[in-house]
């Protein structure tokens, strides 16, 4: 049989390109080519059996399709496309119908190629084998191909067979796996039992469902006919369809918050450079030495972040997130911002929310604060709790990950996520570790100069939000001309009322103490710095006027001049220096004062004691006897104390003394008589009834009879 050889131009317009891109190609890839003289020229002829597969699948394609259409009647000659027929059976579901007649479809093109083989008298055989492997390559039909997927010869014929059988009935060759018109099996029963457990916030795993549910239902003795496979897929689909319900009842409300909820889009480009300063606290991911302990551990950061710009301007490291640790962040960003911002956007966390930083109207009688954003004109908003998506710093703090993998000291970002290092019985990577950096770790400052580093590089890349800007960029362009730090270390001092004593003022477990305070007792006001409690300002109530800078008292030592050094016994005389001048200068100012006029003329003295005889009345004969008759008529009345009441521990000795008093006569309070009636009905009386009976015998007849009785 003659080769099949193709021209530059056929390729091209098999593949709908340029001949020059087909003889670019040719030449890239080293066709091989045989040349044929022809009118006009010379002719290169490529062997089809030497071309590229696509090549070849797509003549053959074309060829097979003109093949087909050859043996079409009439008009469907120019109509027939080898496609899903959009009709289908109503007893099948949308998906079977589909399948099945995408199978009729490849099972009639099929033996169409077959046929074509017998009348060329070439191989059945061969030629089904060409034909199911150029149609898995999905070139040939993709129409079919992407309906049905790859198959094979043997799997082609038995639909041929089947469908041959049923006289063309494409339904024969339907697939009859998967659920009825898209139909879960499940029974209702089932459902509402799989729902029942799927739903609680305790969160059971499919098969746990899915084994409990057909528990539950054979206790009710409800029958079950799904398997738990059946129960599991449901479980998927419901799932899906109720993702909101899934969510907020299995994960809770924070998750609902950030899988599920509408995100409201903000436009930061409406903010201009130092507007809004968000802030928020992160808990850094590597060791810092701790200054108080000396040990290391995870540090808190705080940091304030430019919206407008997605610059990070200051930021403090601190053991813990508090105040003093905010404020200093503050100071630091509006000292690189270059101006008062107007907005701070703040976390929702305990310190954020201090009052310190958040009151604008306080009584300062009733509190003693005065906000510290309201004295720089800035407005505070926070963040909603627990949605982490509506503060826009949490997004950087993403990005930081990167300095802290590579720092010396990662420890993870949970207990998935640590380092070899910090595994079980990991002596390897310990060992390596330890040779690598020797046990190093950063300290506070040195941690603040790394992330200042890492900071500037971060400024330097585009950024999406900023419509390719780098944040510097758009930081430097909007900063302020600067800021006194005088003025703002002034704004930024707290203030508090507090009461004056011996001692100076009290606060933050410590006394301080100016001597102009000595003798001071009307309240004051205090203005204070958190960055340094080293001394605080006191001012008056109004706080017009300033009184003095007090600083902290210094203990002695309680031994100096036995136990404790030279300058323990230098603090101490100094202490007892001041008290002994502030003594002398208060003596010294009630002498100054002016002797009080006499308000009682006393008596001349003359040397001798002064005798006061007492008056005496006398009374008339009349009165005595009278007296005399009044005594005699009066009774003496011995005073007899009543015994303290017995205590009983336990009912029946108390019921046994009482039944004696009863027993002899004496008459009971109205408390006694509603014990004995309790005490009869309970359980320890009437087990021990006998008892009591005997015991009321013996009361009655006294002891002596008692006795005759016993004897």
């Amino acid at each position: 049989m003659k080769e099949t050889a193709l021209t530059g131009e056929k390729i091209a317009e098999l593949k709908g390109v340029g001949p020059r891109a087909i003889r670019k190609r040719a030449q890239k890839e080293n066709w091989p080519f045989a040349e044929e003289t022809c009118r006009g020229g010379k002719v290169r002829l490529y062997a089809l059996e030497a071309l590229p597969d696509d090549i070849r699948l797509l003549y053959n394609k074309v060829g097979m399709e003109k093949a087909v259409q050859g043996n079409l009647p009439g008009s469907a000659q120019r109509h027939f496309e080898p496609a899903v027929i959009p009709v289908g059976s109503p007893e099948l579901s949308e998906r079977q119908n589909r399948v099945a007649l995408a199978r009729a479809d490849l099972v009639r093109l099929y033996l169409m190629e077959k046929k074509k083989a017998k009348a060329e008298r070439k191989s059945k055989t061969l030629a089904a084998e060409d034909f199911i492997a150029g149609y898995n390559t999905g070139l040939m039909f993709p129409a079919l191909f992407e309906t049905l997927g790859q198959t094979s010869v043997k799997t082609v014929e038995r639909w041929a067979l089947a469908f041959k059988r049923a006289n063309h009935d494409y339904t024969v060759i339907a697939d009859n796996y998967g659920n009825r018109r898209g139909e879960c099996k499940i029974t209702q029963e089932e459902v509402n039992a799989a729902l029942s457990f799927a739903l609680h916030p305790n969160r059971l795993k499919p098969a746990q469902i899915a084994r409990m549910t057909k528990l539950a239902l054979s206790k009710r003795q409800i029958p079950s006919t799904s398997s738990a496979s059946t129960i599991t897929r449901f479980l998927d689909t419901w799932s899906r369809d109720h993702y909101d319900i899934w969510v907020l009842r299995r994960e809770g409300q924070k998750a609902y918050n950030d899988k599920v909820a509408y995100t409201i889009q903000r436009d930061a480009g409406l903010l201009s450079v130092g507007e809004v300063l968000v802030a928020d606290g992160h808990q850094l991911n590597f060791d810092i030495l701790n200054p108080f302990t000396g040990k290391p551990g995870r540090m808190a950061m705080v940091l304030w972040y430019d919206w407008a710009s997605r610059y990070p301007v200051g930021w403090e490291i601190m053991p813990t997130e508090n105040t003093q640790c905010i404020a200093s962040a503050l100071r630091r960003a509006i000292q690189a911002l270059g101006k008062m911002p107007d907005v701070a956007y703040l976390d929702n966390g305990r310190a954020f929310k201090s009052r310190i930083f958040n009151d604008k109207n306080i009584d300062f009688e009733a509190a003693g604060f005065f906000g510290m954003f309201a004295r720089l004109g800035m407005e505070t908003v926070f963040a909603w709790a627990y949605h982490g998506q509506s503060k826009p710093v949490e997004r950087f703090f993403g990005t930081f990950d990167e300095l802290e993998r590579i720092m010396p000291t990662f420890t993870g970002a949970s207990i998935a996520d640590k380092p070899a290092r910090l595994m079980r019985n990991e002596v390897f990577h310990q060992k390596m570790h330890e040779k690598m950096y020797g046990g190093w770790v950063p300290t506070i400052a040195q941690a603040s100069h790394i992330i200042a580093g890492w900071v500037a590089e971060y400024a330097q890349r585009p950024h999406r939000g900023l419509k390719g800007l780098c944040p510097a960029e758009v930081f430097e362009a909007g900063k302020g001309p600067g800021v006194d730090p005088e003025r703002l270390s002034h704004l930024m001092m707290d203030m508090k009322i507090k009461s004056v004593g011996r001692s100076g003022i009290r606060f933050l477990g410590r006394d301080y103490y100016d001597e102009v305070l000595h003798g001071y007792r009307q309240p004051v006001m205090i203005r204070y710095d958190l960055e340094d409690v080293s001394c605080i300002h006191v001012y008056d109530r109004t706080g017009s006027k300033k009184i003095c800078t007090a600083r902290p008292i210094e203990g002695v030592h309680p031994m100096a001049r036995i136990l404790g050094g030279k300058e323990d016994v230098a603090l101490l005389e100094s202490e007892i220096k001041k008290k002994r001048r502030l003594e002398k200068q208060t003596r010294e100012a009630v002498k100054a004062l002016e002797s009080p006029p006499a308000l009682v003329t006393l008596p001349e003295n003359t040397g001798q004691p002064l005798q006061i005889k007492p008056e005496t009345k006398k009374i008339t004969r009349a009165e005595a006897e009278h007296l005399e008759a009044e005594a005699a008529r009066m009774e003496i009345i011995e005073f007899k104390p009543k015994a303290p009441e017995r205590v009983f521990i336990i009912e029946s000795d108390k019921y046994e003394a009482l039944l004696e008093r009863e027993c002899k006569g004496e008459a009971l309070d109205i408390d006694a008589m509603q014990f004995m009636r309790y005490y009869e009905k309970t359980a320890e009386y009437l087990e021990f009834k006998e008892r009591f009976e005997f015991m009321r015998e013996v009361f009655i007849a006294g002891p002596e009879d008692h006795l005759k009785f016993q004897i």
